[in-house]
């Protein structure tokens, strides 16, 4: 995943960013996760926690929100 461009990864950071305030909220990562999980038969109990976890590891200075530059670090491992 680290020859992922910075343009692709704002591309698809807007996408998760409803509201276009440059971050990700968890109501936002929920309404962008959830519907995948339902598809993929996922309980919904098991895609909150998920998306728990996804914040816990995502949000690095604990804000409650992903910013592009912490979304950005995860996505390339750095």
């Amino acid at each position: 995943m680290a020859n992922i461009t910075d343009e692709q990864l704002e591309k698809e950071f807007k996408r998760i960013d409803k509201n276009n305030d440059k971050s990700i909220t968890i109501q936002e990562l929920r309404q962008y996760y959830v519907p995948m999980q339902e598809m993929l038969g996922i309980s919904q109990e098991a895609a909150e926690q998920e998306i728990q976890g996804i914040i816990k590891r995502l949000d690095i200075d604990q804000d409650g929100r992903i910013s592009f530059e912490e979304f950005k670090k995860f996505m390339k491992g750095s």
